[in-house]
């Protein structure tokens, strides 16, 4: 899951400045300061971008205390007892009137709040239908990945709450278990029985731990009862992502993992080795990556945290020819919660459908930008993008010609939905492709049987038509919701997942 930390560039910045700069920079106005000290990092934070409490009371008190300041109008700065040696400085970094003139700036610029765009009208969705497995007793619904295999007819969960891998039929009944060894995060088909995985460690939060693994699980084609898993990798911090391939051309398979943490992160290579073992390769050194995509001789990787990014590495299996550029860039605010690749207008040239709606960290409010976005791929390499639907708390996106008119559509989850609206419309949306014109539909009754965290999108049952299944974790951080308590009751009384079951056929 990612996050928008905002205020852990800043201080990388303001290091930066502190030691090369030789003109007396605290002279100058606070717009100046920000512009000079913020935009070196990540995209510049306009005032607008939030509202005047959350500077105020959030996201303003946090850069403070990495910048080395103690005390914040009548209070202090948050502890730092849990926070690793570097994040936050000991000592101010610049004088105090520079910073009083910053927050002076954010907060008088701020809007007093956020408006956000007229709510857009969904109408009911009656293409698919809600199926739901067998729910056990005392089952709680944690899942925090899952997967539709149409060319087995399979369905795959990742349980947090039992920490293993739970494999389904077309029926939804349950076929077999494979302990993990902790909490799968992604779940991909590397051969027709075979799956690679990412498995975060014992625990959903973001931490600085390494306990993390990329497992291959076999499952035998005739009984699908007796998985073998191999654990490719261990000691990995935190992986919530991985592609495979033969990057090196030498027959073998590698891997790249996206690692993402609290405050560090990579971005590594594993390159296969004649022993059987990986190599491990950092290719970025930060955190926040959060979805890794095969381009070519070149990978694209969202960056969720602090810069925050979409970033080309080309010729990344080649150490003396990579050479990174960024082709997408977002305010530290955004909040890049999912990226996939597809062909979307059938122009044979690749193009990014990209989610933003990350909203549990430091700025816990609904925002204007928050979303599905469709950037259209150039023949130049470049992006441009084409469609933005507004949807608070987007987590994850699939496309698909589901309706099979020719034209792909869009189905979306939102974690952090504005649950305020109608709870239906606000968790799941369906865009239909009426020859590029779109139009917002929703499931009945899909809002209480869970809180979505994970989507796949395939044929699960071989008809012809593709069906839609969305992971259920059920707890977490409300973000920029107030979950009544029945609420969370229902969820809870939840099933790990839910199948949409197209009735195209």
């Amino acid at each position: 899951m990612s996050r928008d930390f905002l205020s852990r560039f800043f201080l990388s910045v303001c290091c930066l400045f502190y030691l090369v700069s030789a003109s007396p920079i605290w002279a100058q106005n606070g717009e100046t300061l920000a512009k000079t000290w913020c935009s070196s990092c990540h995209l510049f934070p306009d005032p607008a971008l939030l509202d005047k409490d959350t500077w105020a009371n959030k996201v303003l008190p946090d850069m403070g205390a990495r910048l080395g300041f103690k005390t914040f109008q009548d209070g202090t700065y948050r502890p730092t007892s849990k926070v690793p040696d570097g994040v936050y400085a000991t000592e101010p970094l610049m004088k105090k009137v520079e910073w009083e003139q910053i927050k002076l700036w954010y907060e008088s610029e701020a809007p007093a709040k956020l408006a956000l765009p007229a709510w857009q009208p969904r109408s009911m969705l009656t293409l698919f239908g809600i199926e739901v497995p067998e729910r056990k007793e005392h089952e709680f619904p944690v899942a925090t990945a899952i997967f539709i295999d149409e060319a087995s007819k399979r369905l795959l969960v990742g349980d947090a709450h039992e920490n293993d891998l739970k494999i389904y039929g077309e029926d939804l009944g349950l076929l077999s278990v494979v302990r993990s060894g902790g909490i799968i995060s992604r779940i991909k088909r590397s051969s027709p029985d075979n799956y690679f995985m990412t498995v975060i460690g014992g625990t959903i939060s973001p931490t600085e731990d390494e306990h993390g693994l990329l497992i291959e699980i076999a499952v035998d084609k005739a009984t699908q009862v007796q998985p073998v898993i191999n654990r490719l990798a261990r000691k990995l911090h935190r992986p919530v992502d991985v592609v495979s391939g033969d990057f090196n051309k030498d027959g073998k398979s590698d891997y790249v993992t996206a690692s993402f943490g609290t405050h560090y992160g990579k971005l590594s290579l594993h390159l296969s080795q004649p022993d059987g073992t990986l190599h491990e390769t950092e290719l970025l050194k930060e955190s926040g990556s959060t979805s890794i995509i095969v381009d070519g001789e070149d990978l694209l990787v969202l960056i969720s945290q602090g810069n925050e990014r979409i970033v080309r590495l080309k010729n990344f299996a080649n150490d003396q020819l990579m050479s990174e550029e960024t082709i997408i860039r977002f305010p530290p605010s955004q909040g890049s919660s999912s990226m996939r690749a597809l062909d979307f207008n059938g122009d044979g040239v690749l193009d990014l459908l990209y989610t933003a709606g990350d909203n549990a960290d430091t700025s816990p409010v609904l925002k204007p930008y928050h979303g599905i976005y469709l950037f259209e791929g150039q023949p130049d390499g470049t992006f441009q993008l084409e469609i933005f639907f507004h949807l608070d708390g987007a987590t994850g996106a699939v496309a698909e010609d589901f309706d099979q008119d020719g034209d792909m559509d869009i189905a979306a989850i939102a974690y952090y939905g504005n649950i305020e609206k109608n709870l239906d419309e606000a968790e799941f949306v369906y865009l239909q492709n009426n020859n590029g014109t779109f139009e917002a539909k929703y499931v009945e009754g899909i809002g209480k049987l869970g809180r979505f965290v994970a989507i796949s999108a395939g044929d699960i049952d071989g008809d012809g038509d593709k069906d839609i299944a969305l992971a259920n974790m059920a707890f977490g951080p409300s973000g920029a919701m107030e979950i009544p308590p029945g609420l969370q009751d229902q969820w809870y009384a939840g099933t790990r997942f839910i199948l949409l079951r197209n009735g195209l056929r």
